[in-house]
């Protein structure tokens, strides 16, 4: 395919805007990829208002690839779909690959209506986000919906296609990395000097979104008990739950071992300084974070919650959510011990190689549309 009109136009669909998330992360990382073919016309829609910008926005723009908007559906259902039929009118697609969980049902009915041949669902998740019941129950039709709107279901690892789509056949796609770009770091001296943090400092990190999803809560609590004369727990991220967690620290006694340092676009740098790697979510799908700290070679502690999927090598453990002391135990007791080269060889092994993973992504997509 060389000429513009003989491109694929594909559009990836989000449940908001394009921030340091899972799912957005690898969205981009899949873009990057696929846009080096010439062969794809890619554009995004993101649920968002006017006035919410993603951290992705500027290379997205500097990519050509272009951000449509539309306002989330919120209470007004029958306005979200003429919105989405407006939209599905102006412009024409081949492929819509929806990243939206259960709301796929919802917004590939749309995509549906509009004859778009190839209506994919994908799934990120293994139970509803919504904690509000409404929303649930919304979520739940929404999901019945997803057999007859969406021709094909991708997901980011069997739990979470075996919870969206019930029994129904499904394809994993990997949140694949460049796995070089978490070798190729340089020390990480500079940054623990910068951040106040002593080189003898055991450090615990995390990465992900202060939402009750990732569980900072019991974070904080074991931290709070681990008996190493010198710690620090990293946190970084964003979210609605961040000034909750940072009283919460406070009101624990350990404010001056915590740090929260935002957002970061130096995932690789941040990960190198971990001694291991956190992760208590109460559900994941297969976490973009977990497979990251792996590729860094940082020895990883998942909850239970998380598909077994996750852990690719021996360094990566699960302890139950239920049992707090083996998680303080080891906190404060285990020696942790980097081993980059084994961890690569196993991602790399297991399909985690974003140049090998965007292939097959390639050819699921013309498959799809039967080239």
């Amino acid at each position: 395919m060389t000429g513009e009109y003989k491109m694929i136009r594909l559009l990836y669909a989000m449940g908001g805007p394009m921030v340091r998330a899972g799912a957005e992360t690898m969205v981009m990382r899949y873009i990057r990829e696929l846009i080096k073919s010439n062969e794809y016309k890619i554009s995004i829609l993101i649920h968002a208002n006017s006035d919410e910008n993603g951290d992705y926005d500027e290379e997205l723009q500097m990519l050509g690839i272009p951000i449509f908007r539309v306002p989330r559906r919120g209470t007004d259902p029958i306005k979200y779909q003429k919105n989405l039929d407006v939209f599905f009118r102006e412009n024409e697609f081949d492929i819509v690959h929806c990243h939206m969980d259960v709301a796929c049902g919802v917004f590939l009915s749309a995509a549906k209506r509009a004859n778009i041949p190839v209506r994919i669902a994908h799934s990120h998740l293994t139970t509803y986000q919504a904690t509000n019941l409404i929303k649930k129950i919304a979520g739940f039709f929404s999901k019945k919906k997803i057999p007859s709107v969406a021709t094909h279901r991708l997901a980011c690892s069997k739990k979470a296609g075996d919870w969206l789509f019930e029994g129904r056949s499904f394809e994993v796609i990997n949140n694949a990395l460049d796995l070089d770009e978490y070798r190729n770091v340089k020390s990480d001296c500079e940054l623990r000097k910068k951040l106040l943090i002593d080189e003898d400092d055991f450090v615990i990190g995390h990465i992900g979104r202060f939402c009750l999803q990732k569980n900072h809560e019991f974070l904080l609590e074991i931290c709070s008990k681990i008996s190493r004369p010198k710690w620090k727990l990293v946190l970084v991220g964003v979210g609605p739950l961040l000034d909750n967690m940072i009283e919460r620290a406070e009101k624990l006694g350990i404010k001056d071992r915590v740090l929260f340092l935002g957002l970061s676009n130096d995932i690789p740098k941040i990960m190198n300084m971990f001694d291991v790697f956190v992760m208590p979510s109460l559900f994941e799908g297969l976490p973009v974070t977990g497979i990251e700290a792996q590729a860094s070679g940082k020895p990883c502690i998942f909850s239970d919650r998380i598909t077994p999927e996750i852990c690719f090598t021996s360094n990566a453990k699960m302890y139950s959510l239920e049992n707090k002391e083996v998680w303080i135990n080891s906190l404060s007791k285990e020696t942790f011990i980097n081993n980059i080269d084994e961890a690569q060889k196993a991602l790399s092994n297991n399909g985690y190689s974003i140049k090998i993973e965007a292939q097959k992504l390639n050819k699921l997509y013309k498959d799809m549309l039967g080239d």
